[in-house]
């Protein structure tokens, strides 16, 4: 009986997992790769350079701050200047994760109490997990018959949990979740983290880069808002190609035709290595 239990088990987590891995690569479609749009100029900028002057025709947007007389548009960031309708935005290259409400993150235990848990989402406060958001549904099936039952996750420190942001503002510290599809703790694998502006260019436009990455290294990667990548490969070489694939992005996350250059930089570092 117990066997008969274990058997389908296995096989509902399995769905369970192939389904969450296709809804979140749509998540991913969905981001914007502002780097390759092409009203994102390849000109860096740096923090008090003027953008523009002409006050009729554009609006200071994001990244981006009006002189006290009003009469030029100054950027604040290191980063890419662009001109999406009639606002100038600076596009940074780098800088801290700022949690937004729905944000996915890979965030690691770093103290308990009966309470709460914080975790380290790679920002500059800790976030919060209250036992409240840690309850799952479990579903049992005996002899075709289904019941559910609810548990409480519990961690120690040091646990990785991929999380949900439920709230964010400028006052508290952001606050988590893991109820959802394919949130809670994370097993086996490697976390690396880059720079979170970098994002979406390991995603690519209409999720095209994390896609070739996944075909040409036989990995399961799984890119979240804070900047940090989970990897797990069935070989090591695999998953060590992988990560320096990811670290090429970020370095020239500012240039164009990147997807192109990683894939043949990819299949010429295959063909050297001896990887099938």
């Amino acid at each position: 009986m117990e066997e008969e239990i274990d058997e389908e088990l296995e096989e509902e987590i399995d769905e369970d997992l192939d389904e969450d891995f296709e809804e979140d690569t749509d998540d991913e479609e969905d981001t914007d790769d502002e780097f390759e749009d092409e009203e994102t100029s390849r000109e860096i900028v740096a923090p008090g350079e003027v953008l523009s002057e002409d006050m009729e025709n554009f609006i200071p947007g994001r990244g981006t701050i009006l002189n006290k007389k009003g009469t030029k548009i100054i950027s604040v960031l290191v980063g890419l200047k662009q001109i999406k309708k009639n606002y100038i935005n600076v596009i940074p290259l780098n800088g801290f994760y700022t949690a937004r409400t729905g944000d996915k993150v890979i965030g690691i235990i770093t103290d308990k109490n009966p309470v709460k848990y914080r975790v380290d989402i790679n920002a500059k406060y800790n976030a919060i997990l209250k036992p409240r958001n840690t309850v799952k549904r479990s579903k049992m099936r005996r002899r075709g018959k289904s019941s559910h039952n609810l548990n409480t996750e519990r961690f120690d420190i040091g646990d990785v949990i991929v999380a949900k942001v439920i709230s964010a503002d400028r006052l508290n510290n952001p606050e988590l979740t893991i109820v959802g599809k394919y949130l809670g703790k994370k097993m086996g694998g490697i976390i690396i983290s880059i720079d979170p502006p970098k994002v979406p260019r390991v995603i690519g436009r209409n999720g095209s880069m994390i896609k070739m990455l996944k075909s040409l290294t036989d990995c399961n990667i799984f890119v979240t808002q804070n900047g940090r990548i989970w990897i797990k490969g069935d070989k090591i070489k695999k998953e060590r190609l992988l990560i320096e694939a990811i670290y090429k992005i970020e370095r020239e996350a500012h240039t164009r035709g990147l997807t192109d250059r990683v894939e043949e930089w990819l299949q010429n570092e295959k063909e050297k290595r001896g990887i099938k």
